[in-house]
């Protein structure tokens, strides 16, 4: 029970580091089942290799504990309702395992990165240091949940934080929060679909214990913190009292000195009368503050406009600080950031669309050359990330986690992206507004003040521009899309000269003003479509320019009012003459390109006159029953692999012999005809190469730099130095390009040396005898014990004397310490317990591995 009991009061510090103000999400910590292996399980390795116990650990929860029968009924229908779901596995263990190595060494945790939903990656392996097992736990699980080390950003590598890559001997933990970096990283993991699983939350507790709200050294005075540090064994160094909060001493039984972990005891513990330790000093106390709940600042002002044309976002934020919430009060609810459309001028006609200037804006930033144009792909899952592709390719290129707040969640939608969210915009022009368009373009209107009018066009035959149908003039959320791929293209056109893919000219994707509106044109390959939200104020001709008779056939549907009158002219009239059958007019091509596809018959409706056949639109035939298409089967070959080569890049030097690089992949064409990337053992014959050589010609400039120097200081700061010459064959080198002959920098390598006392007396008063001294390894400048100092040149403990001849009734002086007796102090920094039996615990959020990071 004790074990149990302690492996909850960790829990309970995990639980309040993660409900730090500094995060800015609350994340709920919350055991579900907790077990105590009193034996290793047969299947469980657990050894010095940490990766593998790691992944071994993994293997073993999945298997007893992460079956569906384990995940209760809120996750998996037919669960079983006695066994509450798990995010996350955490072994906690006293093996002193290394990340990659099959040895000891300082790593304390290892997790996979975002692995938290993972079935078989949502694990954690901590090592038990002691006091700060509570900080090795929340790290983890921070990488868990999509936190990297603070040193992987370039703006989080100056202050000591939680997901600090390591940990300093002697840091007080309480003061320690997150950095903006790791809270930016824990929003990514959380917008991601890799966090699904914590959405799923079951509020079932079966088994509840309730901790007081005390600070921790409350629960445990410092023989128990001893204990927990050295063993059973282990009781608090008295003779260490006037340091002890700055680093806990403890005494083993049986053992002559007393030995520390440099780690101070925990907040709360007592150090003398009406004192106890905070933060590493022994102070006066001071009442607990009371449960306080967090409250909000005022709003700041809102925002510039994220465009400068058409439609942005605006926002605006406030603080949980006034006052910011208190131990065990309520974080502020509701958002901290809200959001609104604005409205700036128009964009120029032809203008560059907004996505677009985002990877041309990339294109620069790289230094690319003029001639690589990009333009924007749009990922139908992913609408807010920034895909581009270089014209004439198909191969979209990821550039931006998030595109600018602002951009369109798509060439035909209202909808924009805030923060790298897709966020409805309602057709009041208000961010999360619930106002809707009906389908009559009516903002909350009803829908019944106009029609739908529907058609599908599957005319092959011939080859030019054929008209499919007119759209009239009030139209409104025109779509003409194709049934899918086809070599013809679409046409628009109206009265006004206005068009699209007309008189033979191939326009690319965009948005045109046409008819009084904006038709949006999109094209994929070789599939299209035209969206139109209107109203038009001119007539709209659809037409497809077909080659070849090829074309898979079209369907559009469009709104228009009930008012709108329908006039028919004498040739309208003349039709009902005509005699209107379904017909199987012509073969499609087949429905994939390789693998085994069909071959449909196209269904036409043919008007009858005079001994004629023609083919019209199929509205004319709407009162027959029509056919369903015959079936042939073709295309059987199989779909194949080959290599795809980009351009080569830009020489790698700008002056000499340097490389090239390009981007070779496999890829696989898919049925539909489009192709996607796939592992390179799949393509046949050897890979086209990656590299090669190449020579820069501009030789202007040639510094050349020699290394550096050691720093001139062993112990703190100091600088270094190198030679900088000009290698220039006419001496013509740039001064303002020159490298650096000297910086700062800063070593600690000879920071400890050897301190001596005072020799005491010789331990015989007579003939020979024995003198010693306290020999100690000190920090020059903090004075801390430490075990840096070099073995060789320790200072002697003990020297012979020589007294006077002694006569026969000499008596032998016991030897003594002269600072403390017969107790030697001498400090074990690296100090073990024999591994004892490892404590496994669960709890909901969770780690993972793309990434292995040391926690020292």
């Amino acid at each position: 029970m004790a074990k149990s009991v302690i492996g909850l009061f960790c829990l309970l510090q995990v639980y309040n580091i993660f409900h730090h103000k500094s995060l800015g999400v609350r994340i709920n910590i919350r055991v579900t089942k907790l077990v105590l292996l009193h034996s290793r399980p047969q299947k469980l390795k657990v050894g010095h290799h940490g990766e593998r116990s790691l992944e071994s650990f993994c293997q073993w929860q999945y298997r007893e504990f992460g079956g569906p029968r384990y995940l209760g009924t809120n996750h998996v229908p037919g669960g079983r309702d006695d066994i509450l779901p798990v995010d996350s596995a955490v072994l906690v263990t006293r093996t002193d395992f290394c990340v990659h190595k099959d040895e000891p060494c300082d790593t304390v945790g290892i997790a996979y990165l975002s692995g938290v939903c993972s079935a078989k990656r949502k694990c954690v392996l901590t090592e038990d240091n002691g006091l700060n097992l509570a900080f090795t736990i929340a790290h983890e699980l921070g990488h868990n949940m999509g936190m990297s080390h603070d040193g992987d950003h370039a703006t989080c590598t100056g202050h000591s934080h939680i997901m600090s890559g390591e940990w300093v001997k002697g840091r007080n933990p309480s003061g320690l929060s997150w950095s903006p970096c790791s809270r930016n990283d824990l929003e990514n993991f959380l917008r991601s679909k890799a966090s699904a699983c914590l959405l799923q939350t079951d509020f079932r507790s079966h088994y509840k214990v309730k901790l007081p709200p005390k600070l921790p050294g409350m629960h445990y005075s410092v023989d128990e913190q001893c204990q927990i540090l050295f063993g059973t064994n282990a009781t608090f160094c008295n003779d260490m009292e006037h340091l002890m909060c700055a680093g806990l001493w403890c005494l083993v039984e049986g053992d002559a000195s007393c030995k520390t972990k440099l780690d101070p005891p925990l907040d709360g513990t007592e150090c003398g009368a009406d004192k106890w330790c905070r933060a590493g000093e022994c102070v006066s106390k001071a009442p607990i503050p009371q449960h306080l709940d967090g409250d909000w600042s005022p709003w700041s002002q809102w925002s510039m406009c994220s465009r400068t044309c058409g439609t942005g976002v605006q926002f605006r934020q406030r603080k949980c600080d006034n006052p910011p919430p208190g131990p065990g009060g309520q974080n502020c609810q509701k958002a901290s950031v809200e959001h609104k459309a604005c409205e700036s001028p128009p964009c120029p006609k032809g203008a560059t669309s907004f996505r677009d200037l985002q990877c041309l804006s990339y294109v620069r930033q790289a230094g690319k050359k003029k001639g690589s144009i990009m333009t924007a792909v749009i990922n139908d899952e992913k609408p807010c990330v920034l895909f581009c592709s270089r014209v004439g390719q198909d191969v979209p290129v990821l550039m931006a986690d998030r595109v600018m707040d602002g951009t369109p969640c798509g060439p035909y939608e209202t909808d924009l992206c805030v923060n790298g969210r897709c966020q409805k915009i309602g057709c009041d022009g208000i961010i999360g507004s619930s106002a809707t368009e009906d389908r009559c373009g009516v903002c909350n209107g009803d829908g019944h003040s106009c029609t739908i009018v529907k058609g599908e066009f599957n005319h092959t035959k011939g080859m030019g521009y054929i008209e499919a149908v007119v759209i009239p003039a009030g139209a409104r959320r025109i779509t003409v899309l194709e049934d899918k791929p086809s070599p013809s293209f679409l046409a628009l056109k109206d009265s006004s000269k206005r068009s699209i893919n007309s008189d033979w000219k191939i326009e690319l994707p965009g948005e045109f003003e046409m008819a009084g509106t904006t038709v949006h044109y999109v094209r994929r390959g070789m599939w299209e479509k035209m969206s139109v939200k209107g109203p038009t104020k001119l007539p709209l001709h659809l037409m497809v320019l077909l080659f070849h008779d090829q074309s898979y056939g079209i369907h559009y549907e469009y709104t228009v009012s009930l008012n709108t009158t329908r006039h028919k002219n004498s040739e309208e009239q003349k039709e009902l003459e005509y005699l209107y059958i379904w017909t199987h007019s012509s073969w499609q091509d087949c429905t994939v390109q390789c693998g085994g596809g069909e071959r449909r018959t196209v269904v036409s409706c043919m008007r009858i006159a005079n001994k004629t056949m023609e083919v019209v639109n199929d509205s004319y035939c709407q009162h027959e029953n029509r056919p369903k298409p015959q079936v042939r089967l073709c295309n059987y070959h199989p779909c194949q692999y080959w290599w795809v080569t980009s351009e080569w890049g830009s020489c790698s030097v700008t002056c000499g012999k340097g490389l090239q690089q390009r981007e070779v992949v496999c890829v696989y064409h898919l049925q539909n005809g489009s192709v996607i990337h796939t592992k390179d053992l799949y393509c046949h014959g050897g890979k086209p190469p990656a590299l090669q050589d190449c020579e820069g010609r501009l030789c202007r400039t040639v510094w050349e730099a020699s290394e550096w120097s050691k720093c001139s200081s062993e112990c703190g700061h100091g600088v270094r130095k190198r030679t900088v010459l000009c290698r220039n064959p006419q001496g013509l080198c740039d001064p303002s390009s020159q490298p650096t002959q000297q910086e700062s920098c800063e070593d600690h390598s000879k920071c400890y040396e050897w301190k001596t006392g005072d020799w005491s007396k010789c331990s015989s008063s007579c003939g020979k005898g024995l003198q010693s001294r306290v020999v100690q390894c000190m920090h020059k400048v903090t004075g801390r014990h430490g075990d840096n100092c070099p073995v060789t040149r320790r200072p002697l403990t003990y020297r012979p004397c020589q007294q006077d001849a002694c006569n026969e009734k000499a008596n032998a002086n016991t030897i003594t310490s002269p600072s403390l007796g017969k107790i030697l102090v001498t400090t074990h920094i690296s100090t073990r317990i024999p591994p004892l039996l490892p404590l496994l615990l669960f709890a909901p959020p969770a780690l993972s591995l793309e990434l292995l990071h040391n926690w020292s």
